[in-house]
């Protein structure tokens, strides 16, 4: 039974790869997106509710994240036409160098690949869950979408830099400070 977040986690982590390769069923897409979403938040409940958390299902929480994310970007990038400002190109492009570059700091200072999860990241990830599709159907993206992703980045990057030990779970950088 402990490992029922983590087999949710693993059908995400293949939905999210499948994902990438659905470049004209819009519907299709759709479903299995929101099927990653439901699935990214079930996992985390039950984990915490019955006390089924792991290391190894926090590492793959956070790699089904990260390439359901990504995935999902890059397939709406290239397969609808969306109306994207230059900024918002720009601040996606900062933002995915930056994650990459916090994978490489818990990688080189913790010797494990992780995400935090922060509440600036979880919000970041409730923003891009409902802003991508809404700008599927609306044809653009607003601006504001990239500020608070890129702030939480960055906040990430410090909490990093300035951490003794690796705390996924750590919830922003004002709680290492205490």
């Amino acid at each position: 039974m402990k490992n029922i977040p983590n087999y949710i986690t693993l059908v995400r982590l293949i939905l999210s790869v499948f994902l990438f390769f659905i470049t004209k069923n819009w519907i299709l897409f759709l479903v299995i997106y929101f099927v990653c979403g439901i699935s990214d938040v079930l996992d985390g409940f039950l984990a915490r509710k019955f006390k089924w958390q792991t290391k190894t299902g926090a590492r793959l929480d956070s790699l089904a994240d990260f390439i359901f994310f990504f995935a999902a970007f890059f397939r709406m990038l290239l397969s609808y036409s969306l109306t994207i400002p230059a900024p918002i190109i720009s601040g996606a492009i900062l933002i995915a160098l930056i994650r990459f570059f916090n994978l490489y700091i818990t990688r080189k200072k913790f010797g494990i690949p992780g995400i935090l999860h922060t509440i600036g990241n979880k919000l970041s990830g409730f923003i891009f869950f409902f802003a991508c599709p809404a700008a599927v159907i609306l044809g653009y993206i607003p601006l504001w979408v990239i500020f608070i992703p890129l702030i939480s980045s960055l906040e990430e990057t410090m909490i990093l830099l300035k951490a003794d030990t690796y705390n996924p779970d750590i919830r922003s950088f004002y709680h290492l400070l205490k």
